[in-house]
Formats: structure tokens, sequence, C-alpha cells
């Protein structure tokens, strides 16, 4: 019984620290690189107009792939983990699209101004969500 419960201990203990690896170490150390990824090339009203009319037919071109995307500066914030925010599109549009940038913009954002940045897409809710996006111009 002690054997068995040595054992038992011991593949827990090592599915732990596999587990730990995984998820604090490797995934941290792996993410893609957008920037050097090749991108399909859309605006931000193409784009949420794809998501509005076929959210299934959109999924299947743009979900989990780099996308380049320009368009209008709608909104300029900062989510909760402090990552800047942006939303591009139309004003007179419910849906847009909603951009996480990985750092914080060098350069002055006007919200009005044109926009072309390259990230993830990660499926729509009620706007497109774009992640880990760098901008391009």
């Amino acid at each position: 019984m002690k054997k068995l419960i040595i054992i038992i201990a011991t593949i827990i203990c090592i599915l732990s620290l596999g587990f730990y690896y995984y998820v604090f170490i490797y995934s941290k150390n792996n993410h893609r690189q957008v920037d050097k990824e090749t991108a399909i090339i859309i605006s931000a009203d193409s784009l949420s107009y794809y998501y509005i009319s076929n959210e299934k037919a959109a999924n299947a071109l743009y979900l989990n792939k780099a996308l380049r995307i320009t368009g209008k500066i709608i909104s300029i914030d900062t989510n909760q983990q402090g990552a800047q925010t942006i939303t591009l599109g139309n004003e007179t549009s419910f849906n847009n699209v909603y951009v996480t940038l990985t750092s914080k913009s060098t350069s002055p954002l006007k919200v009005g101004a044109l926009l072309t940045i390259q990230g993830l897409c990660t499926g729509s809710l009620s706007d497109v969500i774009i992640t880990e996006a760098i901008i391009i111009n």
C-alpha cells in the first residue's frame, strides 16, 4: 500500500511539473511572430462586413490567421491588462474591428486617422477581435 501511494504521488508530481512547464515557460517563449508571417490584406470595413454576413465562412477564411488591416481609428483605450486597444472601422457601424496591440504605440495616434495594423484574428463577438497586433504605418 505504501509503494502504491509513493507511485501515485510521483506520477502526480511529474504531471504537475509538466503542466507548469507548458503553461508558464513553453507557452510564454513560443508565441507566434505576427510581424514575420505573410498576412491577408483587408480593410476594417470589409472584415466587419464579412463577419456580419456569414460568420462561419469568415471564420474559415480569417480565424487564427495573420491579417493586415487598414481602417479609420474610432477609439483608443487601454484594456484591463494595461495593453493599448484601438477600434478601427466606421462610427455609424455596430460592428467594427477591436485591436489589442502587443506594445504601446510610440507615435501619437489620433481618432479619425487612417491606420494599418497586423495581428491575429481570433473571431467575432460584437466586433471582430484582433490580438497580438503591431502598427505597420
